[in-house]
Parts: C-alpha cells; structure tokens; sequence
C-alpha cells in the first residue's frame, strides 16, 4: 500500500501536474488561431478547424491504446515519452509549410498528448495512498485547468501579434523542459507499472476492459461519467451564444463565463487540498451536483448577465467537485487495472461529450436553446444523487 507521500514524490507529483499543464494548453491553443489559419493557408474556416477536430479525435481514440499500455509497462514512463513526443509535433505544428502539414502535426501530438494525463492520474493513484488522493487529484486538475486558460491566452496573444507559430514554438520548449525532468526523475517512478506487467496480452487487457462496463463494482461509475459529461459539455457549447442572443453581448463578452468556469474549478482544488479524506463522502457529489444544476436554472431565469457570470464560477466548481469523486472512486474500484479503468472513463467521457453537444446544437437548430439549460438543471440533480450511492469510503 502506498506510503505518505516523501519528497520526491511530491516532485513527481509536481512534473505530472505541469505535464497535465502542457497537455491542455495543447487542447486549447489553436481555439483563437482559425481565422488568422485561414488566411496564411487561403483555406475555409471549416477546413482550418480541422487542426482542432483531428486532434481531439486522435486523442480521444488513443485512450484504447494507452489503458493496456499502462497495464503492461511503467506508467511514469509512458507519460515521459508521452511528453517528448508531443515537443516533436508542437515542432512539426511551428515549422509546418502547409495545412496539410501543420493538421499531421497536430493529429501526433493529439496521439501523443492522450498519454499524459490519464496515466498521470493512474501514477498518482499508485503513489499516494487513498486518504490523500482525491486532495491530490484536485491539485492535478489544477494544471489541468491553468492550462487550458494559459493555451487560449497563447494562442490569442500571438494571433494579436500575427506570430502563431511562436505559440507552437512556447510549446515545444514547455514539452522539452517537462519531459527532460521527467526522464531525470524516472528512477523513482519505476513503480507504477500495471498489474499485467509485459506478459499480459494486449486483447486479454481489452476484455478486462469490456467487463468493466459490465462489472457490478464499475458500471456505475462510469455511466456517471458518461452522463456527465453529455448534461456539462451540451450546456457549455452554447453559453456563450445563449449570452450573445439573449442580452446581445458581442461574442468576445460571451466567452468570459468560460474562464470563469475555470476559475471555479481552481478554487476547488484549492479547497479540496484542505478537506484530504473528508471530501470522500456522499454528500460531496450530490451537493455538487446541485450547485451545477443551481447555475443552470440561473442562466434560465437570470435578468441580467451578471448573475449568469456568477452561475458560471458557481457551476465549474460544482462540476470539478463531481468529476473529482468519480475519479477517485474508479481508482478505488479497479486497483489491479487502473490504467484501463481511467482510459475507458476518458473514452466514455469524450463520448459523453459528442453526444452531448450534438444534442443541444440539434435543439439550437430547433430554436429551444433554453430547453438545453432546463434538461442539465433537471437532470444534474439526479445524477448527483446517482454518483453519491457510487461513493465508499477510502
């Protein structure tokens, strides 16, 4: 059983959190690129968004190759390599010559990015014992989450000064410098290998994986996960044009809510750091469940932006709070296949994604965008008390 975390592994800890950093600023940075893109290459905005759509693919698609992965080889290691990997694509993406070249470039490091941070979730179960790992977890969507907002604002601030490749560049060097701190620390990370180590078959692994959504001990787990991310994501998607249609925000005043939505994440891991263990308890994913459901009838019935501004904060921290008891609790519920179990709540979640968004873009079309508000408002409350019949204790 894992021991109180020492000092190198609080510095491991540390490398995974800017490697999770690193990997969202990737998600995020080409978000302000597009129409900038479409000039340079003479392309359509559709074309150009590609860089986006393939890349998410890819790293979508690669959870089902990275979760036996880490059950047949270090985990630590995969994430270094995992790291390096994604400093040659940036690189690629920086000096691309054409579209073409630069979506290539952009569908590796989607490849590679999948890599780092569910299996830096899977090494930070292995190394720190359960009382302290949700706490720890929060500190990890930390990075996450500074790295999504430091991505939009690279990314932005080097389209204003007409050198988008210099935001590739930024990358690459963060890419260099983590991955090399990783491979110094590698030594101490020899631990976190699967419980199939090399001999485990790769399609032995993806049976375990397909039981999982059977087994009594996981499947409500993640169907938590999937059905979270379709009631979250199908709302986010349109907040900003919920805010441009109903008080007639230009679109750039719209999408602060989102950083907002960040902000209230951060101040959950804040606050979750000082709670430890006390935070593995049912009430913490219904009670966040219904701040999220909270914020959602507040944009419905808000008259003014401000108060959806302040649902926003309101809503990222209720949400953080119920994705992190999730994830602690699939950690818990498969230890000998942590790797697949955190792999396959990825995969549900992207999944969970899509179909969200492709939901409430059909009733957008449909004119009824508050029917999107309603539908999470109504079903937020429900899953949380769904996901807290799911928690026990550590």
């Amino acid at each position: 059983m894992p021991s109180a975390p020492t000092s190198d592994t609080r510095q491991l800890l540390f490398l995974l959190t800017l490697a999770a950093f690193a990997s969202s600023a990737s998600f995020r940075v080409c978000d302000p690129m597009l129409p900038q893109l479409a000039g340079q290459f003479a392309a359509s905005t559709a074309e150009v968004a590609l860089i986006i759509t393939s890349f998410t693919i890819a790293y979508g698609a690669m959870q089902l190759v990275y979760g036996p992965l880490g059950e047949r080889f270090e985990r630590f290691r995969i994430v270094t390599r995992a790291t390096a990997l994604c400093a040659v694509g940036s690189l690629g993406a920086a000096l691309a010559p054409s579209l073409e070249m630069l979506t290539a470039c952009r569908i590796l490091t989607g490849v590679a990015a999948a890599g780092i941070i569910p299996m830096s979730m899977a090494t930070v179960s292995d190394l720190v014992p359960a009382e302290q790992r949700q706490a720890t977890l929060a500190r990890l969507f930390s990075g996450q989450i500074l790295g999504m907002v430091f991505g939009q604002v690279l990314g932005g601030l080097c389209v204003d000064f007409g050198l988008w490749r210099l935001a590739f560049g930024v990358l690459t060097g963060l890419y260099l410098l983590i991955a090399f701190a990783l491979w110094r620390k590698a030594h101490l990370g020899a631990t976190t290998r699967g419980a199939a180590g090399p001999a485990g078959s790769m399609a032995s692994l993806y049976r375990r994986a397909l039981g999982m959504l059977h087994a009594r001990e996981t499947r409500g787990v993640l169907a938590c996960f999937f059905v979270e991310a379709v009631l979250v994501f199908g709302v986010l998607a349109f907040l900003p044009l919920y805010l441009h249609e109903r008080f007639g925000l230009a679109l750039s005043q719209a999408t602060l809510p989102l950083l907002l939505y960040g902000a209230g994440g951060l101040l959950f891991s804040f606050v979750a750091a000082r709670l430890g263990r006390r935070i593995n308890h049912w009430a913490f994913p219904v009670g966040a469940a219904g701040l999220v459901a909270l914020a959602n009838g507040v944009a419905l019935y808000a008259g003014h932006p401000g108060w959806i501004f302040a649902a926003a904060l309101l809503s990222g921290f209720g949400y953080y709070q119920l994705h992190s008891a999730l994830l602690f609790q699939i950690t818990q519920r498969a230890p000998e296949a942590r790797s697949l179990a955190l792999a396959l709540s990825v995969s549900l979640f992207f999944v969970g994604q899509s179909v969200g968004v492709s939901a409430a873009g059909w009733l957008v079309d449909q004119g009824r965008i508050a029917l999107v508000f309603a539908i999470a408002a109504l079903g937020m409350p429900l899953l949380g008390v769904a996901a807290g019949r799911q928690i026990r204790p550590a």
